[in-house]
């Protein structure tokens, strides 16, 4: 199940770059790669400043800006024509990031953190 919906992705995190069409398929991947990089702490965590489901409309924003091929470097709106960053140096990966995008979010209150808790 998905940490966030689309009216939370519309009017609490204010996104605008997902269509509502294929927000359920990319929240849900997101759901899934913050399960996976929290060993499944996300699960039992009490979201009371919503940052679970800031942390799945920022992932799921990631992944649909991997699906695209990465940033737009150019983009020319008369006739269309956008050219995507792939390659470039200074590029982030799709890992990195898918990373970046849950650690603003989950860094702080632990759910990244993969030492031994005493």
């Amino acid at each position: 199940m998905a940490y966030a919906t689309y009216e939370f992705y519309r009017d609490s995190y204010r996104g605008n770059t997902i269509p509502q069409a294929d927000f359920a398929r990319l929240s849900e991947r997101a759901s899934e790669y913050i399960d996976m990089v929290t060993f499944g702490k996300a699960e039992g965590y009490t979201d009371t400043k919503d940052l679970l489901k800031k942390a799945c409309c920022a992932v799921a924003d990631a992944y649909q800006l991997n699906e695209q091929g990465g940033g737009v470097v150019a983009e020319t709106v008369g006739k269309i024509t956008r050219n995507y960053a792939a390659g470039v140096s200074n590029t982030p990966t799709e890992t990195q990031r898918l990373y970046t995008a849950v650690s603003r979010y989950l860094l702080r209150e632990g759910l990244l953190y993969l030492g031994v808790d005493t």
